[in-house]
Parts: C-alpha cells; structure tokens; sequence
C-alpha cells in the first residue's frame, strides 16, 4: 500500500487538496492511499477500492488485499 500525505485547505472559492504543506495555513492531514498492483484496499472486508482518501483518524482501519 502507498500512503501519500495529502493537505486540505479551505480558501473563500473552495477547497484546495495538495501534497504540499504551507506553513501557517489552518490544514486538515489527510493520507491518499493507493493498492499496489493485483491489490485492493479495504475497511471492511466488504467494499474493496484501488485508491482512496482518508482522514489520519481512519488511517489504521484501512488493510491491503
């Protein structure tokens, strides 16, 4: 499983997502998980996905199949 970190932040026209961290910009850590090949991820052994965006919280519920 790769995970990458990924950064939200919310701005007056929306939201913007990005690997990139700016420094004193109120952010929400997210991580991009993507299966490696012949794989798939999963939570909970019944919906299965290739890629997926999930909060740090979650990050520890998510498995590789």
């Amino acid at each position: 499983m790769i995970k990458t970190k990924i950064y939200q932040y919310l701005g007056v026209n929306g939201t913007i997502t990005s690997p990139v961290y700016l420094e004193g910009i109120y952010s929400v850590k997210k991580y991009q998980l993507q299966a490696e090949e012949n794989k798939k991820l999963t939570k909970d052994n019944v919906n299965f996905v290739k890629s997926v965006l999930v909060p740090e919280d979650e990050l520890d519920l998510w498995k590789e199949v």
